[in-house]
């Protein structure tokens, strides 16, 4: 019997909280609704959804939904979480993409769309666990680099470096060539459908970060302008 998806909807407008859950619903997906963020935490110390669409304010808190992405990332950096808010400012879409969320959209979205997006992402985690445990050796990638496939794990200098599914699949797209990737090769590379130069772009520079927050020197993402981005260690 196959288990079904859960997904959890924390939106303080009750209206709009129950147009997704049951737009949700009747795509077979276990839905948990919530309408701020003690609620939501309470029962998430318990059991996780398997993926989490967050509004960002929630009746008072106006960074309510970062907090709940953080708290999630903390218990499970896996966990696929969508924002989905009335905030389309560019420093929130960034804030939020380097809290770790695979997506940000701003309302009105289309609930074709984003039944779209929700099955990509549940997608990319089925092609992970499915795949074939893959610790590469020295031979195929940079001496101080090690990835795993299977759990979308990265080691840099034996430490491990937390990313998030698509910034994993980014890197696996650079270190799989000695060749400069283009922007709409790394595009594809995510899986994720539309998906905006700027976007990758966010990507990249929450890779570099995590990257010298292990290693202060750690140059090997290097930008081709006008083209897109290459690993290389000289």
């Amino acid at each position: 019997m196959e288990v079904r998806q859960s997904v959890a909807i924390v939106e303080d407008d009750a209206e709009q909280r129950s147009y997704y859950a049951e737009a949700l619903r009747s795509k077979d997906y276990v839905v948990m609704e919530y309408e701020d963020r003690e609620q939501a935490l309470r029962a998430f110390e318990s059991t996780l959804p398997d993926l989490a669409i967050l509004d960002i304010a929630l009746k008072s808190e106006v960074g309510g939904g970062y907090e709940i992405c953080r708290y999630l990332k903390q218990r499970d950096a896996s966990l696929p979480v969508i924002f989905l808010t009335s905030r389309g400012d560019e420093l929130d879409k960034i804030y939020g993409l380097q809290l770790g969320a695979w997506d940000y959209q701003t309302k009105p979205v289309s609930l074709d769309y984003l039944l779209v997006r929700i099955e990509s992402f549940f997608q990319i985690k089925k092609s992970a666990a499915d795949a074939e445990a893959a610790v590469r050796n020295d031979d195929d990638l940079p001496a101080d680099l090690k990835i795993n496939s299977r759990s979308m794990q990265c080691f840099w200098k034996g430490d491990e470096i937390k990313l998030t599914p698509t910034e994993f699949a980014i890197l696996e797209a650079m270190v799989e060539t000695d060749e400069p990737v283009s922007i709409d090769q790394l595009i594809k590379a995510t899986r994720q459908g539309v998906v905006e130069d700027n976007t990758i772009n966010t990507h990249i520079l929450h890779i570099r970060k995590k990257f010298k927050e292990t290693d202060a020197g750690f140059q090997c993402i290097k930008t081709r302008y006008g083209f897109g981005y290459q690993w290389s260690s000289e």
